[in-house]
Protein backbone atom coordinates (compact mmCIF):
# COMPACT_ATOMS: atom_id res chain seq x y z
CA UNK A 1 0.00 0.00 0.00
CA UNK A 2 1.58 3.34 -1.22
CA UNK A 3 -0.54 5.48 1.17
CA UNK A 4 0.24 6.18 4.83
CA UNK A 5 -1.92 4.14 7.60
CA UNK A 6 -3.58 5.96 9.52
CA UNK A 7 -5.20 3.45 11.65
CA UNK A 8 -4.84 -0.82 11.08
CA UNK A 9 -6.50 -3.65 13.36
CA UNK A 10 -8.02 -6.83 12.95
CA UNK A 11 -11.82 -6.92 11.74
CA UNK A 12 -14.66 -9.57 10.67
CA UNK A 13 -16.48 -8.27 7.74
CA UNK A 14 -19.98 -9.30 7.59
CA UNK A 15 -20.64 -10.98 4.19
CA UNK A 16 -24.23 -12.49 4.33
CA UNK A 17 -24.26 -14.47 7.47
CA UNK A 18 -20.65 -15.21 6.94
CA UNK A 19 -17.65 -13.14 8.64
CA UNK A 20 -14.57 -13.24 6.71
CA UNK A 21 -11.72 -12.56 9.11
CA UNK A 22 -9.15 -9.82 8.10
CA UNK A 23 -7.55 -6.73 8.46
CA UNK A 24 -8.94 -3.33 8.45
CA UNK A 25 -6.91 -0.50 7.21
CA UNK A 26 -7.60 3.22 7.35
CA UNK A 27 -5.77 6.11 4.96
CA UNK A 28 -6.64 9.20 4.38
CA UNK A 29 -8.72 8.47 1.82
CA UNK A 30 -10.01 4.19 1.87
CA UNK A 31 -11.06 2.23 4.40
CA UNK A 32 -9.76 -1.16 3.29
CA UNK A 33 -10.52 -4.84 4.61
CA UNK A 34 -8.03 -7.21 3.34
CA UNK A 35 -9.17 -10.47 4.27
CA UNK A 36 -7.07 -13.36 5.60
CA UNK A 37 -6.31 -16.43 3.68
CA UNK A 38 -8.71 -19.33 3.11
CA UNK A 39 -11.27 -16.92 3.51
CA UNK A 40 -14.68 -17.61 1.93
CA UNK A 41 -14.39 -14.24 0.30
CA UNK A 42 -11.02 -13.30 -1.21
CA UNK A 43 -11.46 -10.13 -2.02
CA UNK A 44 -10.02 -6.62 -0.60
CA UNK A 45 -12.96 -4.81 0.15
CA UNK A 46 -12.39 -1.05 -0.60
CA UNK A 47 -14.40 1.79 0.50
CA UNK A 48 -13.64 5.53 -0.85
CA UNK A 49 -13.99 8.18 2.37
CA UNK A 50 -15.66 10.40 -0.38
CA UNK A 51 -18.24 7.97 -0.64
CA UNK A 52 -18.91 7.27 3.29
CA UNK A 53 -22.34 8.99 4.04
CA UNK A 54 -22.55 7.37 7.92
CA UNK A 55 -20.02 5.65 10.26
CA UNK A 56 -22.26 4.11 13.05
CA UNK A 57 -21.49 2.01 16.15
CA UNK A 58 -23.65 -1.01 16.15
CA UNK A 59 -23.86 -4.65 18.37
CA UNK A 60 -23.00 -7.51 16.86
CA UNK A 61 -25.07 -10.46 17.95
CA UNK A 62 -24.10 -13.84 19.13
CA UNK A 63 -27.18 -15.60 19.26
CA UNK A 64 -29.57 -13.82 21.61
CA UNK A 65 -26.91 -11.52 23.38
CA UNK A 66 -25.36 -8.25 21.41
CA UNK A 67 -21.90 -7.74 21.73
CA UNK A 68 -20.84 -4.69 21.37
CA UNK A 69 -17.72 -4.52 18.85
CA UNK A 70 -19.26 -3.55 15.76
CA UNK A 71 -19.73 -0.30 13.10
CA UNK A 72 -21.45 0.01 10.07
CA UNK A 73 -20.49 2.29 7.76
CA UNK A 74 -23.02 3.47 4.73
CA UNK A 75 -21.96 4.77 1.41
CA UNK A 76 -24.19 7.31 -0.17
CA UNK A 77 -25.53 4.67 -2.95
CA UNK A 78 -26.65 3.25 0.26
CA UNK A 79 -24.52 0.03 0.36
CA UNK A 80 -23.91 -1.21 3.83
CA UNK A 81 -20.83 -2.55 5.55
CA UNK A 82 -20.78 -3.88 8.99
CA UNK A 83 -17.17 -4.57 10.75
CA UNK A 84 -16.11 -6.58 14.01
CA UNK A 85 -13.82 -4.43 15.63
CA UNK A 86 -11.85 -3.65 18.85
CA UNK A 87 -12.25 -0.59 19.72
CA UNK A 88 -14.73 0.83 17.86
CA UNK A 89 -15.31 4.23 18.95
CA UNK A 90 -11.98 5.03 18.22
CA UNK A 91 -12.14 3.77 14.52
CA UNK A 92 -15.25 5.57 14.12
CA UNK A 93 -13.63 8.87 15.48
CA UNK A 94 -10.50 8.33 13.01
CA UNK A 95 -12.88 7.71 10.26
CA UNK A 96 -14.80 11.00 11.03
CA UNK A 97 -11.68 12.80 11.35
CA UNK A 98 -10.31 11.48 7.78
CA UNK A 99 -13.85 12.27 6.13
CA UNK A 100 -13.39 16.09 7.82
CA UNK A 101 -10.26 16.30 5.71
CA UNK A 102 -10.58 15.15 2.86
CA UNK A 103 -10.54 18.34 0.02
CA UNK A 104 -14.41 18.86 -0.82
CA UNK A 105 -15.35 18.50 2.94
CA UNK A 106 -12.58 20.84 4.63
CA UNK A 107 -13.77 23.78 1.63
CA UNK A 108 -17.98 23.97 3.04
Amino acid sequence: MAEDIVKKGTANLWHGIHAVKGRLFLTATRLIHDPAMMQVKKTRTEIMLEDVETVSIVNNMLGKIPIPNGIRVTTADGEEFQFVVNRRKDWVRKIERMIETLPDKAAK
